[in-house]
Formats: structure tokens, sequence, C-alpha cells
């Protein structure tokens, strides 16, 4: 079975976080962009969903709350790169556009950076070698 993925990601400020998106070179799904959200297009079958705060946490209810992803980590993306100079490109997109850079580790068939974003997101940058993953 095929899925599609769009998380919906809380932010603060949707258009700060529409314009520290676009600087990575991420678009707006057509169509997608309308009053408390917007849809960014990733690709085939894949897209974030970013919310309002507010407005999300009026969606999910009061039973729960919403975390604070400056000082809670429920949880983290992880997006893969097709060749590993777009590690570092990427991030240091995100940096120069408001992010906050994380941890580096490089062992050879992997190359992997963390990023921030305005809100607090941790954003996961991987390039693999197909060669060693492909591997049995």
């Amino acid at each position: 079975m095929a899925y599609k993925l769009f998380p919906h990601v809380p932010v603060a400020d949707l258009e700060r976080s529409r314009s520290f998106y676009q600087a990575l070179g991420w678009r707006t799904a057509p169509g997608m962009a309308e009053g408390h959200s917007m849809v960014l297009d990733l690709g085939e079958d894949f897209g974030v969903t970013l919310v309002e705060r507010r407005f999300m946490q009026q969606a999910i209810g009061e039973d729960q709350e919403l975390a604070d992803p400056r000082r809670t980590v429920s949880g983290s993306f992880v997006l893969i790169v097709d060749i590993p100079e777009e590690v570092d490109a990427l991030v240091e997109r995100a940096v120069t556009a408001g992010a906050t850079a994380g941890h580096r580790k490089d062992d050879g068939y992997t190359s992997h950076r963390v990023f921030a974003d305005p809100d607090g997101h941790r954003w996961n940058i991987v390039w693999a070698d197909p060669i060693v993953l492909t591997r049995d």
C-alpha cells in the first residue's frame, strides 16, 4: 500500500514560517495556503502542513497540550537528500534564514546535520550512500 505524508507542524507566525521555508527553496502547494495553514510541497506524496499554533490547539481540543518545540522534543523530521553537498547547502540556507544549527555527523557513508527552525522544530538533513544502503 502506498501512503502520502503531510505532517501538521504548529507554528507561532505563519508568515514568518512561510518566509523561512521559502528561503530553503520549499514552495507552497498551489491552492493550499488559506487562513490559518498552508501546505509546503516537498515532492510527490510528501508535504508539510504549517498550522498556526492557536488554531491547531483548537483543532486538537483541550485534552492535550501542544508541546513547545524549543523546550521539548516530541518528534523530529528527517529529510533525506540525493547528494551529500545538499546536506550542508540546505542547513546553511536554513541558518541564513533564521534557523539554529545543531550537530553534524559524517562517517564516510552518511552525512547528517541538524537545524531547528524559528519555532524550534528539529530537522535532520541526511544523505546516505545508496550503495551502502542496498548491501545485504
